[in-house]
């Protein structure tokens, strides 16, 4: 635990365009017990892949992918505010092949507003800083 950058869940997460990162929680990678969010401790994937089988990422898992993993990607498949779920394998392969630091910085850049340089925030996909709707590709 607390192996990956704090911007980097274990299921492929970017946790830096969370509206919760460092407000109540300080991502998925901390093992930080005094934060706010409480609820990432009772997270499956999390706990699966830290504790249980001392992992970094599902992907490192000969059990990926799993009922857990297929859980988070497919669902809301519809529903675009969680645009970030369909994408935690495509997520995964790109850490395995550039690393966790490349591709983070490579998230905090597509996550950037190109109006005034806020952040891109999931669930509403706006910037938090001038309102503008965006939709990171």
């Amino acid at each position: 635990m607390g192996r990956i950058p704090d911007k980097a869940a274990p299921c492929g997460v970017y946790c830096g365009a969370c509206p919760s990162f460092e407000k109540t929680c300080w991502g998925c990678g901390s093992a930080d017990k005094n934060q706010k969010r409480k609820s990432k401790w009772g997270c499956k994937i999390r706990s699966c892949c830290f504790d249980e089988k001392n992992l970094d990422f599902c992907i490192d898992c000969e059990d990926f992918p799993c009922n857990l993993t297929e859980k988070l990607k497919n669902s809301y498949f519809n529903q675009d505010k969680f645009q970030y779920r369909h994408e935690i394998y495509d997520n995964l392969e790109k850490i395995k092949e550039i690393s966790v630091q490349t591709w983070v910085q490579e998230q905090q850049d597509r996550f950037k507003c190109p109006q005034c340089g806020g952040l891109i925030l999931w669930y509403k996909y706006q910037c938090n800083e001038c309102g503008m709707n965006f939709f990171p590709r």
